[in-house]
C-alpha cells in the first residue's frame, strides 16, 4: 500500500460521517396541500412526551390520515386510499362511510373564458 492509499481511507470515512451528520439535520415535508416544505433544523415542540404517547396511541387504535380518506395498512403498501362504502338498507344502497358526499358534480358547459382558452390552443387547420 502506498502512502497516498493509507490517507485516502480515512479522509473518505470522514466523508461518509460528515454528509450523514449533514443529512440527519435537514428535514423535507409535505403539506396537505401538495407543496413541500423545507425545514433545515428542528426546534424543540410545545406538546409534552405524554401529549405525543397519547396521540401516538390514538393513531395506533385508529390509523387514519387527518382528512379522512387514506389509512396506514403497513408494510409496503404503507398508506392506502380509502373507498366509499356502501349498505343495501331497506331497500335502498346508502353511504355507510364518514368521507364527504357534498362535493359539487363538475359542470361539463365552458364558460367564455374556457371557450376563449380552447380556441387559442387548438387552432384549426
Amino acid at each position: 500500500m502506498n502512502v497516498k492509499q493509507i490517507f485516502s481511507i480515512p479522509v473518505l470515512c470522514a466523508g461518509l460521517l460528515l454528509s450523514g451528520q449533514v443529512l440527519a439535520d435537514s428535514v423535507m415535508h409535505s403539506t396537505p396541500a401538495g407543496a413541500t416544505k423545507f425545514y433545515p433544523a428542528h426546534g424543540s415542540g410545545s406538546k409534552s412526551v405524554q401529549q405525543v404517547q397519547q396521540e401516538f396511541e390514538e393513531f395506533k387504535r385508529n390509523p387514519v390520515s387527518a382528512d379522512g380518506q387514506y389509512r396506514y395498512v403497513g408494510g409496503d403498501q404503507g398508506w392506502a386510499l380509502i373507498p366509499h362504502e356502501y349498505a343495501y338498507r331497506d331497500g335502498k344502497w346508502l353511504h355507510v362511510d364518514n368521507l364527504q358526499h357534498n362535493t359539487p358534480a363538475p359542470s361539463m358547459e365552458m364558460t367564455l373564458e374556457e371557450k376563449k382558452q380552447r380556441e387559442a390552443l387548438y387552432q384549426p387547420g
